[in-house]
């Protein structure tokens, strides 16, 4: 899963905070396989995240995406952002 998100530059730090501890709490879920967050400043005003979220499988990370305790803490990250975007893409070994 790839998930784009820009946030005013003056958050940026602490939506790597808030982004840190939601991590840590989805590393916890089963089927969670590890989280990544890289940032640009687009403008003056913008800077844009792109989180990485791998999962053993579709069906994991649905479970997690549509649970109350998803919602619950990424709250604070949905706070902070102007806009979001997800990609979901699935890796198989190769043939």
């Amino acid at each position: 899963m790839t998930l784009t998100m820009e946030v005013g530059r003056a958050d940026a730090r602490e939506f790597i905070d808030r982004f840190e501890s939601a991590a840590a709490y989805a590393a916890g879920v089963p089927g969670c396989l590890g989280q990544a967050i890289t940032a640009r400043n687009v403008d003056d005003d913008t800077t844009e995240f792109v989180i990485t979220s791998e999962w053993r499988d579709r069906e994991s990370f649905h479970r997690f995406e549509t649970s109350e305790a998803q919602d619950r803490v990424t709250a604070p990250l949905a706070a902070l952002r102007r806009s979001a975007r997800m990609e979901l893409a699935e890796i198989g070994a190769p043939q």
